[in-house]
């Protein structure tokens, strides 16, 4: 949440910086598997939902549901308002921390080649400390005392960068900046622990920076390139982009949000809030998303289940959610039925990748309007999210 002010200097900003996502000109691929949607048992009611929360004032969402009855594919609204452009399944969009599973995924993937990589399970207690020097974390609350694992299930204490307001207003600033890991970190540099090591689990995206430099010093290869080279290449996700290292296509869904909050949404896509250093950054589709999904929930070809059980590790809750090692728990009211995978939420735009094991359903969806900061279409989007949970489980 950030104060009223930073949100009214955001609105004098934005357009005046040249955005970095170009005007939106195309509407993405289509689906690679004959689409069967308007087949599918919840198909009226789905494609209801969509049309009811884009009329209400998201501006468009892209969803994909695949249950035992196949795959749901929809889309409403626009990903560029201005060029008069459809939000369509495929459109590409931002997924936000739903980076933090893929660099998860990475980080096991990385310890199943421990004989190659040298970093193994056991390395989930390791102290940060053994791969970072200490200008960083002597510098960082409890950088001396976290271990990888308990970043990855954010319960080091450590600050977010997000909730710093100097750090937004340097994004402000300079809004198309490509950052370096340290230059973000400085902004959380001898600021106090929010709570001791494992005491508790708050959210926070600093902690997904740390694994990302762990990543690179452990491998001597940049976390991007082996994103690409063990998951993203492999599972065929062409449609999928990492921001500052990928250049995003001409597809890409405007972001919007309600900076006055006064029911008038303004373009906020070029505000760049540290993208592509390990807690965010990430743009893709449903199809693509569904593709990961699909490998590492369902098919289970991505980890070896030794790595999943590790994975779904759940520690300490976060309001309503937990973290296992890189991933949530969430929709908990619904019991054994509750969902795992993760939420995106940015300036500019949300996403989900759930599944939820015991009904057999995967929910993905991308909506170009961002949830991170209050507005009154946070709870517009609340409701939606409330309401395709129970489409999809009922």
């Amino acid at each position: 949440m950030k104060p009223v002010f930073i949100l009214l200097l955001c609105a004098s900003l934005v357009a005046c910086k040249k955005a970095q996502i170009t005007e939106t000109r195309s509407i993405g691929p289509d689906a690679s598997w004959n689409d069967s949607s308007d087949v599918h048992p919840k198909n009226a009611a789905l494609k209801a939902l969509l049309e009811k929360y884009t009329k209400k004032g998201l501006p468009g969402i892209s969803l994909l549901v695949n249950d035992r009855n196949g795959t749901w594919i929809g889309a409403a609204g626009k990903a560029d308002i201005a060029n008069n452009i459809d939000f369509v399944p495929g459109t590409v969009s931002k997924a936000a921390s739903i980076t933090k599973l893929l660099v998860g995924t990475l980080v096991f993937n990385l310890m199943e080649d421990s004989v190659h990589t040298g970093i193994g399970y056991k390395d989930l207690d390791t102290k940060i400390n053994h791969w970072l020097p200490g200008r960083i974390t002597n510098h960082i609350a409890n950088g001396n005392e976290v271990t990888l694992g308990q970043c990855m299930k954010h319960e080091t204490g450590i600050p977010d960068i997000i909730e710093q307001n100097s750090f937004y207003l340097a994004v402000l600033n300079n809004p198309n900046k490509k950052w370096q890991p340290e230059e973000l970190l400085s902004y959380i540099y001898d600021k106090p622990a929010v709570f001791a090591p494992s005491d508790t689990a708050i959210y926070s995206n600093t902690n997904f920076i740390l694994v990302a430099m762990i990543i690179e010093v452990q491998t001597g290869k940049k976390h991007s390139d082996l994103l690409k080279e063990l998951i993203l290449d492999p599972l065929g996700m062409m449609h999928t982009y990492y921001q500052p290292h990928d250049q995003l296509p001409n597809n890409v869904a405007q972001g919007y949000f309600d900076l006055y909050n006064n029911n008038t949404i303004v373009n906020v896509s070029n505000l760049v809030t540290g993208s592509g250093n390990g807690y965010g950054g990430i743009y893709s589709n449903v199809f693509d998303l569904f593709k990961f999904a699909d490998a590492l929930f369902i098919k289970k070809t991505l980890l070896k289940p030794s790595s999943m059980a590790i994975m779904q590790t759940w520690g300490k809750p976060d309001g309503s959610n937990l973290y296992g090692y890189a991933i949530q728990k969430s929709y908990m009211d619904n019991g054994i039925d509750s969902g795992i995978g993760h939420k995106g939420r940015d300036v500019g735009y949300s996403a989900n990748l759930f599944y939820f094991p015991n009904k057999g359903v995967t929910h993905i969806f991308f909506v170009n309007y961002g949830t991170d900061g209050d507005s009154k279409l946070r709870q517009t989007f609340y409701d939606f999210v409330n309401e395709l949970v129970n489409i999809t489980l009922n």
